[in-house]
């Protein structure tokens, strides 16, 4: 019964803050419980978005078990409300960093696509090039024979991880709607903000979604984030924790997480990679743009070689 009032007090709460995400993970705990038909109403009118009426109801319910229901104190409230808050922050912010990942992500695949066999080619040449004045002049062209060598050892190294992470191509209204339920399914499980007891399972499904959202897989993410509504549900820290030292601690980690979360995303968006897909208005004449310069690249190692091997 303390549980079915905690998480009473708890929809009370989201409804009066307006915390959506909180709200409907607790409606889906509670019907797992042994509810009486008073608290299925309050849980119809949830669903029904009759919030009018659920607060005086869960008051009415709540007043009948006044002996058992924990009264905070006006600090312990501010001390969760700050870390909900927190909590909220932390969350954008890491949505935000798998966002600009999943950026970079499709950049490299379609780049890699429509012009890694070219790339491929223009290194082979240039590794063949320069091997041929490497071992025709000695030590003066060793550098760039090593360094060519080098590239095309490190291009094959890129070539593989992208083999492995290849993401889905999707229209734009499904990216749209990747990016919904990822930030959706981001709110249940975050390890980050979720109840200690739970965060090795949350900390489980949000790496399994993470690498969903990054293979660009629509189905496997609508597939988790069903799963987080209908399955096992778990609670935010600001909603479980009531001894005010560990929430002082909790709002301090969640500050210094945030702080590190602002320092990744700076690092992001002075990556080389992310500056110049922010600098590209249409990515189709880029590309197209970027075949016809390797081409003449191409063109211009093999008119070299064919120079060179008339001198042999």
């Amino acid at each position: 019964m303390k549980e079915i009032l905690k998480r009473l007090e708890i929809i009370k709460s989201c409804i009066a803050i307006e915390d959506e995400e909180s709200l409907y993970p607790q409606v889906h705990r509670l019907y797992s419980l042994q509810i009486d038909e008073k608290v299925k109403k309050i849980l119809k009118l949830i669903e029904e978005t009759n919030f009018q009426e659920v607060i005086s109801l869960i008051d009415q319910y709540l007043g009948q078990f006044s002996s058992l229901v924990v009264h905070e104190d006006k600090e312990t409230q501010g001390l969760k409300i700050e870390l909900k808050v927190l909590e909220k922050e932390l969350l954008a912010l890491s949505c935000k960093i798998e966002e600009h990942h999943n950026k970079i992500n499709d950049f490299n695949s379609r780049y890699h696509k429509e012009v890694g066999v070219l790339i491929e080619e223009i290194l082979i040449l240039r590794e063949e090039y320069f091997e041929f004045l490497y071992k025709k002049d000695g030590k003066k062209y060793e550098y760039e024979y090593f360094e060519a060598k080098k590239d095309f050892e490190n291009f094959h190294e890129e070539i593989k991880k992208f083999k492995l992470d290849d993401p889905y191509e999707l229209t734009k209204i499904e990216k749209a709607e990747l990016k919904r339920l990822y930030r959706k399914a981001s709110r249940l499980c975050h390890p980050d903000i979720i109840e200690e007891a739970k965060k090795d399972k949350a900390e489980e499904i949000f790496k399994e979604l993470n690498s969903a959202y990054q293979q660009n897989n629509l189905k496997k993410v609508s597939r988790i984030l069903n799963n987080l509504l209908n399955g096992e549900s778990f609670s935010l820290e600001s909603d479980t924790l009531f001894d005010k030292n560990i929430l002082k601690n909790k709002i301090e980690l969640a500050r210094e997480k945030i702080k590190l979360a602002k320092t990744e995303i700076e690092i992001i968006k002075k990556d080389e990679t992310f500056r110049l897909i922010n600098k590209i208005e249409n990515l189709d004449e880029y590309i197209y743009e970027m075949k016809q310069e390797l081409k003449e690249e191409k063109e211009n190692l093999v008119a070299k070689m064919r120079q060179y091997s008339t001198t042999i």
